[in-house]
Formats: structure tokens, sequence, C-alpha cells
């Protein structure tokens, strides 16, 4: 089976041999006449190597009618990831939930056999016999105090030895509240229960496993609660802001922009984007590569060209000595075009961008393939 890759190098190398022998006005040439460089091909090249146009437009206030395109992938969140571990040290007795399964908040998933418990059971028990003895000394020592047969000092140190058995036995009571065990029973069996509802994620451990106290059992992430991490041009960063809302292709909820980073990525000059999703709605898996579109919040006082900014989507644009291009429908051919300067109206190129820009490089068959393949 060829790979999608083998497939682009493969297109490039066509379009590559069918080229007339000057079908690219080369850079140098460009700019005596003013003009961008010309990748000049026929209608049958271009089909040949899959190019597909979409027509940008603006407003008239040249704030974009068009929503700005990106493609992203799916992640999830850290703040949406819960782990179930031990509480206590032991031996995993059964699993009960698997991955891909869907828990409820509360719900047992695992349980655990614990030495360990039994200690726990029998300290609460005995903290909790403790308190209930200094309450009784505290009561007959007010009683005596109270009939003047006892010193004040002496009432004073009943009642701290009170409060702090009283202390002692909450602490004990609280810690196997957490454990999720169960004071008065002397059984050794630990119930791991889910904090929050969502999908088991990963199983960590097995039946007869034995885990440390505060080792990972089961790994779940919180229902409703999804990311999507995207890339865009410089320009088209500069025209977002947090909290723009996002359309998700498939999606009939919103996601809202999150995070905008403040640096630019080294290799193509692209900036990450990160947009949450908190809805139940189950139109997006973890992993998945989805088209997501935006119209901006009209912040375009640091665009270049702000009357005639329109926007591209970043898959269709390119890189090349820093700056993002796009590749624009002429009579004749495509023309690469900075991405400030796109018009309203003009067509460009969404799909076979490789191998147009293999033919924007001037490279021969063999070189083309590599480009269309480190795009």
């Amino acid at each position: 089976m060829v790979s999608p890759m083998v497939s682009i190098r493969l297109i490039v190398i066509a379009c590559m041999a069918i080229l007339p022998v000057a079908p690219v006005v080369h850079a140098e040439n460009a700019i005596k006449k003013d003009a961008p460089p010309l990748i000049a091909w026929s209608a049958s090249q271009i089909q040949l190597a899959g190019v597909q146009t979409h027509i940008v437009g603006a407003g008239s206030n040249g704030a974009a009618r068009d929503a700005v395109t990106f493609q992203g992938t799916v992640i999830l969140p850290p703040q949406a990831t819960m782990v179930v571990s031990a509480p206590l040290a032991g031996v995993v007795q059964d699993i009960g939930v698997g991955v891909g399964q869907s828990v409820r908040a509360g719900q047992t998933v695992a349980r655990l056999m614990s030495s360990q418990l039994l200690e726990w059971q029998r300290d609460t028990r005995q903290a909790q016999s403790n308190a209930k003895l200094a309450q009784a000394k505290l009561q007959r020592d007010e009683q005596l105090a109270a009939e003047g047969l006892i010193a004040q000092v002496r009432l004073q140190e009943t009642r701290n030895q009170y409060e702090i058995a009283q202390s002692i036995a909450a602490e004990r009571r609280q810690a196997m509240q957490l454990a999720g065990g169960v004071a008065e029973s002397n059984q050794p069996l630990l119930a791991l229960n889910a904090a929050v509802a969502g999908t088991v994620m990963e199983v960590l451990a097995t039946p007869g496993q034995r885990v440390e106290m505060g080792m990972p059992v089961l790994r779940i992430a919180r229902a409703g609660l999804l990311a999507v991490e995207l890339q865009a041009t410089l320009a088209q960063a500069r025209t977002l802001r947090v909290g723009d809302s996002i359309t998700l292709e498939g999606c009939r909820t919103p996601a809202r922009l999150a995070a905008i980073a403040p640096s630019v990525n080294a290799n193509n000059q692209s900036v990450v984007l990160r947009a949450d999703f908190q809805s139940t709605e189950p139109c997006l898996r973890i992993n998945q590569f989805v088209q997501a579109s935006v119209k901006s919040s009209g912040n375009t006082a640091n665009t270049v060209n702000t009357v005639n900014t329109v926007h591209v989507p970043a898959s269709a644009t390119v890189q090349r000595d820093g700056k993002a291009y796009a590749f624009v429908r002429k009579p004749q051919g495509f023309a690469p075009v900075a991405v400030e300067d796109v018009r309203s109206g003009d067509a460009i190129a969404v799909q076979g961008i490789a191998a147009l820009k293999g033919a924007w490089m001037g490279l021969g068959a063999a070189e083309a393939s590599g480009v269309a393949g480190g795009q």
C-alpha cells in the first residue's frame, strides 16, 4: 500500500516531468518586472497535481467575511486527566473497567487487598475509643471541679487531653475515608472509586500485581473537556483574540480560543493556538485531525495593510525566507503572493500545495519530491 507521503511525491514528480521548458518565471526576473513569479501550468497540469482553489473575500470595512480556517489535532488537556491511584500498599484484587469504558463519579473501578488497611482500621478504632474515654473523663472532672473537689489546673489538663484525643480520632477517620476503607470492618478489601465521570483512557495495573502507596492504577479522561491544538500564520494570529468562538467540523457546539502562543515555531514560523471544547457532544476523539474555522474579533490594529486583509487558511500557506505565501490563481497558472498581499476575490490554492511549492523553487523532479515531503 502506498503511503500518503509517497503519493504526494509521485504527484510532484509527475508534475515536474510534464512542465514546459520554462514554466516558471524565477524570483530575480519577477523583481525586475515588479510582479510575483509565475508558475505557468496548464489546466491539465493543474488537474494532475490535484490543485484545488478557494475564493477569499473581505467586507467593506476590511474585516473578513470568510472565516479563518485551520487544521488542528484534538488533545486531552492536563486538567482533564484524573488518575486513580492506590491509597495504600497492597495487591490488586480485580479491575472492574476497561479502556474506552465510561464511568460514573463514585463508581468502583478496582479493588485492592491490603494488609495495611487492617492496621489503619485498628488504629482508627483505637483512636475513636480513646476519644470516648477522654470525653467521659472530661465530663467527670467538670463535675468534680464544679463541686470544688479538684483544682482548675487538673480540669484544664483533662480538657487538653480530650481535645487531643478528638483531633487524632478525626484525622484517623478522614484518612480512612480518603482511602476508601471502613473503620468498623475487619476486611482488608479496599474499593478504588472514580472521583469524576469520564472515560477510561489507560489501565496501568493488572489483577495480582502488587502496588505501593500512591502508584497509579487507572487514568480517566474527564467527560466534556477536550482541547484542539491549531497552527496559524503570524498574520492570522494577529487578528485573533482569546475568547473567539471556533467552529469545529462535525460539531454543533463551538470551541473557545483559550490561548495564543507568545512565540512562533522556529521551523515554519507558525503560531500555536489552543481552543477548549467543553461539551459532552460525541463529535471529537483524542488525536483526531479536525478542521476548524473562526471569525476574528476584528482586532486588525496590528495587521499589515488592514483595508485589504483577508483570511487565508494556514494549510494553504508555505513559508519562505521567514514569510508566509499563498498561491494565487492567474490566467496562465499560479503566482506565490505574500499572505498580507492577498486580495478579496483572489482564488488561492488549498490543495496540491506541495507540488506548487516544488515548482516555485525551480527544483527538478527528484528534488521537488523532497520539498513536498518536507513541507
